[in-house]
């Protein structure tokens, strides 16, 4: 059985926030050419089921997902939803999706920022651009290892590029993940020179929820579908939120700097992974204490849409780009 086989809901949501299990990092400090060490080559130019993605997009003010963020190295183009705001000073965020791709929740979230903040938005694809379904699991076969941290934050990196061409602020430009997408905040904040010099002329700081945060040498060695690098200490101010009932990316695999040297790291113990789960799919609001359960080889694990911390994450969010 494949080690992350989804066995009680459908495939998205069971890869929404996949990680770990690797036994090889890199060394040394970052550089360019480590891009084309990843299994990153762009295969598509359509997002899956699009009209029902379309009809999702429009329902929550924002824009259409279609090919628009040059890569790092100019090959071809991410899928991105981009929501201009008509607010000269407005923050803008990027938005970095979980292992199974962009989810409903991350529309919610685009769709509040806009509307609490006035901000521009722009939700980033990683996966369906490269040909995958999930980054990890069942697309591991076909697409090769799961793209890693570094394969993230060059992501980043180029919508940032990006994002600068059209005139936006880049000290009030945050990137917020969640899960496999914290991961790749995490180490596109980390305090190393080549990342400091690819991230920080773009970014004024970043958000990793519920993130993956192990590094090299930390607890999962038991197959070679990922590969770990170093997370931590912070060129810029990184906001971490975790949760104490999370079994799929619990703190236990953290290093104490991954956590400890974010300007602000909340522990909520009363909430899962992905506590603000699309638990009802891209057009029903999800409802209060409503979970969903994945399995893989480590156990069961539970996502539970909880609203009063999902409304207390917003705010957190909103409190943290406050000018300093």
């Amino acid at each position: 059985m494949d080690l992350f086989s989804p066995t009680i809901f459908d495939t998205r949501i069971a890869f929404l926030c996949l990680f770990a299990l690797v036994g090889c990092s890199s060394t040394g400090q970052v550089t360019p050419e480590d891009y084309s060490r990843e299994n990153i080559t762009i295969r598509a130019q359509q997002v899956p089921d699009e009209i029902r993605w379309r009809r999702a997009t429009e329902l929550r003010g924002l824009g259409e997902i279609k090919p628009l963020v040059p890569t790092f190295d100019g090959q071809g183009l991410l899928m991105a939803s981009w929501s201009r705001s008509a607010d000269p000073d407005a923050p803008t965020f990027v938005i970095a999706h979980g292992g199974g791709g962009i989810g409903g929740m991350l529309l919610v979230m685009g769709a509040d920022l806009v509307t609490s903040l006035n901000a521009n938005v722009l939700i980033l694809d990683s996966i369906w651009s490269r040909g995958r379904k999930s980054n990890g699991g069942d697309s591991i076969p076909q697409s090769g290892r799961t793209l890693s941290s570094n394969a993230r934050m060059f992501d980043l990196a180029a919508a940032g590029r990006w994002l600068s061409n059209q005139g936006v602020k880049p000290e009030k430009t945050y990137a917020i993940g969640e899960s496999q997408g914290g991961w790749g905040v995490l180490r596109a904040f980390t305090d190393d020179p080549g990342i400091v010099s690819l991230i920080k002329p773009y970014f004024a700081g970043g958000v990793a929820l519920y993130p993956v945060c192990e590094e090299p040498g930390t607890k999962h060695t038991e197959a070679n579908n990922f590969v770990f690098h170093r997370l931590g200490p912070y060129h810029s101010p990184v906001l971490i939120i975790t949760g104490g009932r999370d079994t799929l990316t619990n703190i236990s695999y953290c290093a104490d700097k991954t956590l400890k040297s974010a300007a602000r790291w909340l522990h909520w113990e009363d909430v899962t992974h992905a506590f603000n789960i699309d638990t009802h799919g891209l057009f029903v609001m999800s409802v209060d204490g409503t979970c969903k359960t994945m399995i893989n080889s480590f156990g069961a694990h539970q996502f539970c849409f909880n609203r009063r911390r999902t409304n207390e994450m917003m705010e957190e969010i909103r409190q943290f780009v406050k000018p300093r």
